[in-house]
């Protein structure tokens, strides 16, 4: 009887069938050979990859990652809260901070990496997927802890340079009553962080910037104490270049609005006057021309539009169910909007903290630095 010979598949084909595999198995494929890590770990592979997940309209590959009322960090499947699966299993994770507590947040997430900052600890980029983190290295003398009246977080990828950047930005008082400001970039390509360029004029409201096609957008305030907003400022990251953009024309209102991102488009939730409804408004920012496009009302009680706006965070994820359903996250709690009776409703009672949707992927922080 002569032995059995394993056909040796061409290397073009194993690829394929490797990209279609989920990131948490890839991690333990890696161990198969030494040509299995070196493909699987290459950036051509990792960049592929994500894309073909990030783009999974099944959202089979997003999670959202949260606090409880501990500060522990837990991991859920996205389409089991959107079809209301609550049975689905709910994770717990390692917090990769040295000393996490309730007041660890998350500036942002994109393709995989979460960017936490914690009031004792410096920020970290962190995978979950892959259980990799990175801490960032101290800010120096660059950052003016005892005098600063305010200090806001954005974090985004530069795809023109296939890195990823973390931006605070400092208001800094002095005893005359005036203020300046400095913005700081973190560059994980070349792990370092460097000032740049001030701009002038009015005050960010929005702690988080919010990242959408290559930009991170705040909205400004005309006074350091109110949240009246006059506009929005975004800041590219491709060449670290400033620009303010016009609100949409959603009429007179005493509340603030909400920045968040739909899809891949920056959203803004506008209270309307009697606060019994609320428009979402999407961005279509192509450079030279920008345009504001009014794409549902939602519909809700007076006491809810009041938590809604206060919110720290406003997304709606790229999937939607057949019935037209979307899902918002509005923390601590998710909620279902439908669309044919323009209801929210909330779909559990768990409390999500810190929340951010992220998708599964094998993009290493700790790789990219080096």
């Amino acid at each position: 009887m002569s032995d059995f010979i394993i056909p040796v598949l061409p290397r073009e084909i194993i690829t394929e069938i490797l990209l279609k595999v989920p990131p948490k198995f890839l991690l333990k494929f890696r161990c198969v050979s030494k040509s299995w890590l070196e493909l699987i770990s290459s950036p051509e592979f990792v960049n592929t990859h994500l894309k073909l997940t990030a783009n999974d309209k099944e959202c089979s590959h997003h999670r959202i990652i949260f606090q409880d009322s501990e500060g522990n960090f837990k991991l859920r499947c996205l389409p089991s809260l959107f079809y209301k699966e609550l049975s689905t299993e709910i994770l717990d994770m390692d917090s990769p901070m040295e000393n996490p507590t309730i007041y660890t947040w998350t500036v942002g997430s994109v393709n995989g990496l979460i960017c936490l900052y914690s009031k004792i600890e410096e920020p970290l980029l962190w995978n979950p997927t892959i259980r990799k983190s990175k801490k960032l290295p101290t800010f120096g003398a660059k950052l003016r802890r005892d005098c600063s009246y305010y200090c806001k977080y954005g974090f985004g990828y530069d795809e023109s340079h296939d890195d990823y950047k973390i931006v605070v930005i400092q208001c800094i008082s002095d005893d005359g009553g005036s203020y300046d400001t400095v913005v700081n970039i973190y560059s994980l390509r070349t792990d370092s962080w460097r000032t740049v360029n001030k701009f002038q004029g009015n005050f960010l409201v929005n702690s988080s910037g919010k990242f959408a096609n290559g930009k991170l957008y705040w909205a400004l305030s005309a006074n350091v104490d109110t949240f009246n907003m006059c506009n929005i400022i975004s800041l590219d990251l491709a060449d670290e270049t400033w620009r303010r953009l016009e609100l949409p024309n959603y009429g007179e209102s005493s509340y603030p609005l909400t920045l968040g991102v739909v899809g891949s488009d920056l959203s803004v939730l506008c209270p309307c006057r009697q606060v019994t409804n609320s428009d979402v408004w999407i961005l279509k920012d192509c450079g030279v021309k920008v345009s504001w496009t009014k794409i549902f009302t939602i519909e809700h009680h007076r006491d809810l539009g009041e938590f809604i706006f206060f919110s720290s965070i406003f997304s709606i994820p790229f999937c939607q169910s057949n019935k037209g359903e979307s899902l918002l996250l509005l923390p601590p709690v998710i909620m279902i909007y439908d669309g044919s009776t323009r209801q929210l409703e909330a779909i559990e009672n768990e409390e999500y903290f810190a929340a951010e949707i992220c998708v599964e992927s094998l993009v290493d922080p700790l790789f990219i630095a080096d």
